[in-house]
């Protein structure tokens, strides 16, 4: 029996988490990381897999394949780029303060800016190894950043990225790869592969895990302004979620399934300041929730991630570069 359930663990990831990870991993194949900085390349942004992007003001940050990052000071109008030079995969950035920003990717790789993306410098964690892959980098709050990654990562520094912590998940056989992490009022929550769903609660160290009512694969969780979450993944699955309000029940937690009409996997999302939030998936689909669900198609073959821009439009990035949305 134990055999026939660790094949099944086995066939269910490769059809679920590894679309996130293989697509990324058998697209781009970089050499070891030995840099620590970054140079000028010429390189076209209309041509480029861009897997996320950061906003702080008028200045944009975008990065992914081949440890390519494009910076705009004009919100998107024009671009320079520059590469890291071992050329890492690189799968998400944040900003930290105005000219702070820190991407994330494979292969341990952790590189940070001071200078808004002018260059990048390798910050070296002897948490991390060669193998391990960073998907994504959230921050919390002031001075609290959190990284997840694959085979069960969670990096964590609560003093503004100068020191890290790698922390163990639930036990020493956790792996299922984690895809992102969000800040609740009763604590961190992490989804990731196979419908894993964790919650570290405020003040404590340990995660447990949260009963799921999906088993396929989540690769976001966003809050929205009535404080519920949304947890979604592969085929066109969205969730909304949030903790119960029966006092009997304080660790039980209520799912509704949102309804999408869209097959697509959703990779990111994006709250908007209007309240509505959008969901960004293969196929160049992006869905728009507000009292109701709707879904428009835009000229990316994959849209990964995106921020809004001061006039109200939403740049977008994926496979094809990029594609302002009014």
């Amino acid at each position: 029996m134990e055999l026939a359930n660790n094949i099944s663990k086995l066939v269910g990831r490769f059809f679920t988490g590894l679309f996130f990870i293989f697509i990324l991993n058998s697209f781009f194949l970089a050499k070891e990381v030995s840099a620590s900085d970054s140079i000028p390349v010429n390189y076209k942004f209309s041509k480029t897999f861009l897997l996320d992007i950061a906003k702080n003001k008028n200045r944009l940050i975008s990065v992914g394949e081949r440890g390519l990052v494009f910076s705009s000071s004009n919100e998107g109008e024009s671009w320079k780029c520059i590469q890291i030079i071992d050329k890492p995969t690189l799968t998400s950035i944040v900003f930290l303060n105005n000219k702070t920003a820190i991407a994330v990717g494979h292969r341990g790789s952790v590189y940070r800016t001071e200078n808004s993306g002018k260059d990048f410098i390798q910050v070296n964690l002897p948490e991390l190894k060669n193998d391990d892959s960073l998907l994504r980098i959230r921050v919390v709050d002031e001075n609290h950043i959190v990284i997840v990654g694959a085979w069960g990562l969670f990096l964590e520094s609560t003093d503004n990225g100068k020191t890290w912590e790698r922390q163990q998940i639930i036990s020493s056989d956790f792996d299922w790869h984690l895809y992102d992490v969000v800040n609740s009022p009763f604590g961190l929550i992490a989804v990731g592969e196979a419908g894993t769903v964790i919650l570290r609660k405020n003040k404590e160290k340990n995660w447990e895990k949260i009963y799921s009512k999906y088993k396929g694969s989540y690769f976001g969780i966003i809050k929205s302004k009535e404080n519920s979450f949304f947890i979604y993944g592969m085929r066109g699955n969205i969730f909304e979620f949030n903790k119960s309000n029966n006092n009997h029940e304080t660790n039980k937690f209520t799912w509704k399934t949102f309804k999408t009409n869209s097959s697509t996997t959703w990779m990111s999302s994006l709250a908007l300041k209007n309240d509505s939030i959008l969901f960004f998936g293969d196929g160049g689909i992006v869905g728009e929730k507000k009292t109701l669900f709707s879904l428009k198609t835009v000229p990316l073959k994959i849209v990964n991630a995106g921020v809004e821009l001061n006039n109200g439009a939403v740049f977008l990035v994926g496979l094809n570069g990029g594609f302002s949305l009014n």
